[in-house]
């Protein structure tokens, strides 16, 4: 949850308690309690009428995606976050989040978000994922615990459990009395915002040394701190006709070394309306505006991309993996009395395929397209 999704009045509360504190640390922990859990109002809100709508109606549970069966991992873990953070975990024991939550929270995500989709996702048992080439190691996103790794120039595969994504979370008292399912369902809500926020940081601009390898950055060249260098933002490509378009598929076809089936092309909702939509979308006249691209391309507004730079880019050509998924107690705060905060942390790693995955423009160069009517003459 982002401090610029919550209330200016909260804000205001926020910096005054800070300010007028005299344990500064402890105030900055009570603040992060109260915006995790002002964030997640709406989603306590949702669910609570879910379980007023489905009570006791199975059928209706079905329909609002509400799960009654759960495999033994599932309902343990689920049933201890019941409890609470002070009954269910201490410092001798972390919960490990069952890999069936990894792997339906991804597939949340991916359904939510467009952009997620055009990441290769390793199974959530799967350590190592085989790559062409070396990668680098990385902990993101959000509220993290960063950590910091050495890269690697040899190694042939992508270690999924080298870098760790944290999100805060609080269980509410009005959730944990309820039964599994809307307690499951909550879960995965306040996860799936988190970990998309974290997935998209680190597959657009993660820097290769506190963060995956972003496809706006180069796998190979380094800057002087060890972050990846960022790719050159081309700023000739003007438009979508085939001779425009030429570069950009040579580019990423390797010069014709592979197939180019999908086009996707990334862009700041800002530079997505000032600059894409209308060199990509013409008036037809008689039958108002259609795609000018000669081939299909689907335009992904995306906020986390930065403006004056836009990429398009090909779906399955980056590989990320999660694995050892865990939740603690954040023990640098004191519990709140009706809800408990916590860390839900996931390991995990990410890269493209090649530099030539995405090829990275400056979309404020785009001319719009102006239709072009012949007058024919009588003579």
């Amino acid at each position: 949850m982002r401090i610029d999704a919550i209330s200016a009045e909260l804000q205001a509360q926020i910096v005054e308690m800070i300010n007028n504190a005299e344990d500064k640390g402890q105030a900055i922990a009570e603040a992060i309690e109260q915006i995790v859990s002002a964030g997640n109002q709406s989603v306590v809100d949702r669910i609570l009428q879910m379980r007023e709508e489905a009570r006791g109606n199975e059928e209706r549970m079905r329909e609002l995606g509400i799960r009654t069966s759960f495999s033994a991992n599932e309902k343990a873990f689920y049933e201890r976050l019941k409890m609470g953070a002070k009954q269910a975990i201490t410092a001798d024991q972390i919960d490990i989040i069952p890999n069936e939550v990894i792997d339906r929270t991804l597939t949340d995500v991916r359904t939510q978000y467009p952009i997620v989709r055009l990441i290769n996702f390793a199974p959530a048992d799967v350590k190592r994922w085989l790559t062409a080439s070396k990668t680098g190691a990385a902990a993101w996103g959000g509220l993290t615990d960063a950590i910091t790794q050495e890269l690697s120039a040899t190694i042939e595969s992508l270690p999924i459990e080298v870098s760790k994504l944290s999100v805060f979370c609080t269980i509410p008292k009005a959730i944990r009395d309820l039964e599994i399912g809307y307690v499951e369902k909550y879960f995965r809500a306040i996860m799936n915002e988190a970990m998309y926020d974290g997935i998209v940081a680190g597959y657009l601009n993660g820097d290769g040394k506190t963060a995956p390898i972003g496809i706006l950055r180069k796998i190979d060249e380094s800057e002087t701190d060890g972050t990846k260098k960022a790719k050159t933002v081309n700023n000739t490509f003007t438009g979508f006709s085939p001779k425009k378009m030429a570069p950009v598929t040579n580019y990423l076809s390797k010069n014709g070394k592979r197939a180019v089936a999908e086009l996707v092309l990334i862009a700041n909702p800002e530079d997505a309306s000032e600059y894409v939509y209308p060199a990509l979308y013409g008036d037809s006249i008689a039958n108002g505006y259609v795609n000018k691209s000669f081939r299909p391309i689907e335009v992904i507004e995306e906020p986390q991309m930065p403006k004056n730079k836009a990429a398009i880019t090909m779906p399955g050509y980056y590989i990320m993996g999660f694995s050892g998924m865990k939740v603690d107690e954040y023990k640098e705060t004191k519990a709140l009395e009706d809800a408990d905060l916590l860390i839900a942390k996931v390991y995990g790693n990410g890269r493209p395929e090649d530099d030539n995955t995405a090829y990275v423009f400056n979309p404020s160069k785009l001319e719009e397209y102006i239709s072009t009517v012949k007058t024919i003459s009588e003579s």
